[in-house]
């Protein structure tokens, strides 16, 4: 009998519906998921489970999410995790201060599901060479 662990993903959107559809996409695909609508609850979920990838709306309405990415990069068990940023609203200073940062990725609202899925794929594989 062959375990598998579902790789595990944290969410931290604002929009509800946004989040509600990236949730349950990622669900249908494998994924365990946890959502968060805050950037606060985001690190708290962060400080009780480990995630395999990362995803962070840029604006949040208490800590925004280079906030949120530059908590989870100090912490230890959040070096190598690829952090995705999303956001509607990009620019250059936005995209270069998100790697900066080290997300792994910077994706824009709205977005295409399939392009999602396999960047999301291409990180979660790298991780498990």
């Amino acid at each position: 009998m062959k375990i598998t662990i579902k790789p595990k993903i944290l969410v931290v959107e604002d929009q509800m519906e946004t989040l509600t559809l990236i949730m349950l996409l990622l669900e249908r695909a494998g994924f365990c998921v946890f959502g968060a609508q805050t950037g606060a609850d985001g690190i708290q979920l962060a400080k009780k489970e480990e995630f395999d990838l990362v995803i962070l709306d840029v604006n949040l309405p208490d800590k925004d999410g280079f906030e949120v990415c530059a908590w989870l990069k100090q912490d230890f068990r959040f070096i190598r995790t690829p952090i995705f940023f999303i956001s509607g609203l990009w620019n250059e200073e936005k995209r270069r201060r998100a790697l900066e940062l080290g997300a792994a990725d910077c994706i824009d609202k709205p977005f295409d599901a399939a392009v999602l899925f396999q960047r999301i794929f291409e990180h979660i594989k790298a991780l498990k060479r």
